[in-house]
């Protein structure tokens, strides 16, 4: 009986439980210069998920850092407000600056996916976004990371 409630329990987890325990946590993909001059569309070259619960009560915060390739002043960050779409995080960007869906992947990794209208970040240099619909900067396979 007690194994068949742990597994019950394990199943019913929420995709912010499963990605953030604690609502907190870190994740990142940083793509080797190999990776980048075989994919030369791609302008990703780090990303990094950070959850943040405090500012987005009750839905989860979490800043998405990107460093891009061929921009001047080439870091971004964003803040994102993420709330649970069947088994997936569905999060939108603070201002109107897009959306992106993330997904639990094999082996504690995330699946982020660029929603339908891009992701859009802006530094003291001017405006990027990465379009869902051109280019190599799509989706991306995220690691577990120590972050802070």
């Amino acid at each position: 009986m007690l194994m068949c409630l742990a597994a019950t329990s394990l199943a019913a987890q929420s995709p912010a439980d499963k990605m953030f325990p604690q609502r907190a946590g870190c994740y990142i993909r940083q793509y080797s210069p190999d990776h980048l001059e075989s994919h030369p569309a791609q302008r990703v070259t780090t990303i990094l998920l950070l959850a943040e619960a405090s500012i987005a009560e009750p839905m989860l915060g979490v800043w998405v850092n990107v460093s891009l390739r061929g921009v001047p002043g080439g870091e971004f960050e964003a803040l994102s407000y993420c709330e649970t779409v069947a088994d997936t995080l569905s999060c939108g960007m603070e201002g109107d600056a897009g959306s992106f869906t993330l997904r639990p992947d094999k082996n504690g990794k995330v699946l982020l996916e660029v929603g339908r209208h891009g992701m859009s970040f802006e530094n003291e240099r001017g405006f990027e976004t990465l379009d869902r619909d051109r280019g190599d900067d799509r989706s991306f396979l995220l690691s577990p990371a120590v972050c802070r």
